[in-house]
């Protein structure tokens, strides 16, 4: 089960992808997994709701400027688990003093959510 990483997270990314469209995005794990990790910062999420367009996330129109870096570590894990390029190390992740663990245990979420789907989220909780 994945949980949010706090409740403003969790009513961003529902509203945004509801479980009555859980059939056809299940299909779609890379984009629910991006619209995940995006959805769980305040800011980054302002930023990136336009540019999510008909299941698609174009990061080249996102701002970064300004974004905090726990922001930023969750933009290059979306990007990354969205393309499957590999622009988040491992370093990184492990260094408490560029990303807070509620963070990283959100972008380990966000990673099961590409490898098993949108089943994996409790809707509930």
């Amino acid at each position: 089960m994945v949980r949010f990483k706090n409740y403003f997270h969790r009513r961003n990314f529902t509203e945004f992808v509801s479980p009555k469209n859980s059939n056809y995005y299940s299909n779609r794990s890379e984009f629910i997994a991006a619209v995940f990790l995006l959805s769980a910062d305040k800011l980054l999420w302002e930023r990136s709701k336009s540019a999510i367009v008909r299941y698609a996330v174009n990061f080249g129109l996102i701002d970064l400027s300004g974004i905090s870096t726990d922001g930023y570590a969750l933009y290059k894990a979306a990007k990354t688990v969205y393309s499957g390029d590999s622009d988040v190390s491992l370093s990184e992740l492990c260094d408490w003093t560029l990303i807070d663990d509620p963070t990283v245990l959100t972008i380990f979420a966000g990673v099961m959510l590409r490898r098993n789907d949108i089943k994996m989220l409790n809707w509930r909780n």
